[in-house]
């Protein structure tokens, strides 16, 4: 028994290390897009609109990506039965002021969430090249400008990502390598916070609605 346990123990762990990634990959003949835990998960082709579910790595199914698949006719029945009568569904209402009250709540655990996660993201990989123009050549100098300012103030990041601007007229092309993650155990911690700092009872209700013609009194009854 508690060699089980040490096992079970040792999988939980080792889940909290891994990562939450995100992939995207953009050039003029490949568009991938990968999210998963570690390195299995969905990976997106949108240039052959196909996709992979890898587990470590190793592309393990196949799959089409906006097919929809063809639905068999339903079978004819030798005697028809009587449709029931079925009632429609009443109606349900979301005050105003309860919708208010619920994002009032909601907004500072929801920004303090966000906040927490990006500080634990982890940019893995970042690199892209953008060439393009604008009309004016006053407007592309301008946008040329503006990044080499930020190219002066945060190189080490903003150095990942080329511009070469175009002064012969309107163009756009590139290519970008983009991976970021994030550590479970940085998920799982400020995920919890937010579900105890969240009205989740009042969001919950107001998701189901009042029905309409019932008064507040009747409806905590």
């Amino acid at each position: 028994m508690l060699y089980v346990l040490l096992i079970v123990l040792a999988i939980f762990f080792a889940i909290l290390l891994l990562h939450v990634r995100v992939r995207f990959q953009l050039t003029d003949s490949r568009k991938l897009l990968f999210i998963g835990l570690g390195r299995s998960g969905p990976e997106f082709d949108f240039t052959l609109n196909t996709g992979f579910i890898k587990l470590f790595g190793m592309k393990i199914k196949r799959f089409e990506i906006g097919k929809e698949k063809k639905k068999k006719p339903p079978k004819v029945e030798k005697k028809r039965k009587r449709a029931k009568a079925v009632a429609p569904p009443k109606p349900r209402k979301r005050p105003l002021r309860d919708i208010i009250s619920v994002s009032r709540k909601s907004v500072g655990p929801s920004w303090r969430y966000t906040v927490s996660l990006l500080k634990a993201v982890v940019v893995e990989e970042l690199e892209g090249q953008i060439a393009g123009g604008f009309d004016a050549p006053h407007l592309t100098g301008t946008i040329y400008g503006y990044y080499q300012a930020a190219l002066a103030a945060a190189p080490h990041v903003v150095g990942r990502v080329q511009y070469i601007p175009d002064w012969n007229g309107p163009s756009f092309s590139g290519a970008a390598l983009v991976s970021v993650a994030i550590p479970v155990y940085k998920l799982l911690a400020p995920t919890s916070v937010l579900m105890c700092r969240l009205p989740l009872r009042e969001i919950i209700k107001l998701a189901i609605g009042k029905k309409k013609g019932v008064s507040d009194v009747q409806q905590r009854g």
